[in-house]
């Protein structure tokens, strides 16, 4: 058996590796949106402690993948470790066995980042109404003379309620 031979079973062992990683990343965040929406403070924390614990596996993963391509990049007398290089020096049954590994990390890879993206927009958007609501707490009435009205019109009997704090968690 020659190192081409070992290289390309071993790469793609470890792009399925990173492909199970990616896929449990993947529930995880999609796990996790509900309970940002929601204000579950306690269970997106929990959620983010099982992300964190993921991603430092799949780290461990990702250094073994790029080895394995290394070693494959090695075998076939390539400088580069990229796919786009990798699969121009394959033979067809060799490339057979890669691209479709390839092309489901890929996959997966741009689903985990559209999934963040839109997880880290609720956080923002929770971010911005906590803002908002402190700066209108904070907010000094500048003319405390004002006038206040009735839904029809006439001046009020009482001065317009204060700010008041929003429920960010509805």
């Amino acid at each position: 058996m020659t190192e081409r031979d070992a290289a390309v079973p071993a790469l793609a062992s470890r792009l399925d590796e990173a492909l199970e990683c990616q896929r449990r990343l993947l529930a995880l965040v999609g796990q996790q949106r509900p309970a940002i929406a929601a204000g579950r403070h306690a269970q997106v924390e929990e959620i983010a402690g099982l992300i964190e614990v993921e991603v430092r596996r799949l780290a461990s993963v990702e250094q073994a993948r790029s080895a394995a391509a290394e070693a494959l990049a090695d075998a076939l007398g390539l400088a580069a470790t990229r796919w786009s290089v990798l699969r121009e020096g394959l033979d067809p049954a060799e490339r057979e066995m890669l691209a479709p590994r390839v092309q489901a990390v890929e996959a997966v890879v741009r689903d985990l980042e559209l999934a963040n993206a839109v997880n880290g927009q609720l956080v923002r958007q929770e971010l911005d109404l906590v803002d908002m609501s402190v700066r209108s707490l904070a907010a000094r009435d500048r003319n405390p003379a004002h006038r206040a009205y009735t839904a029809g019109g006439a001046v009020a009997a009482t001065p317009a309620s204060g700010p008041l704090m929003l429920n960010t968690a509805a």
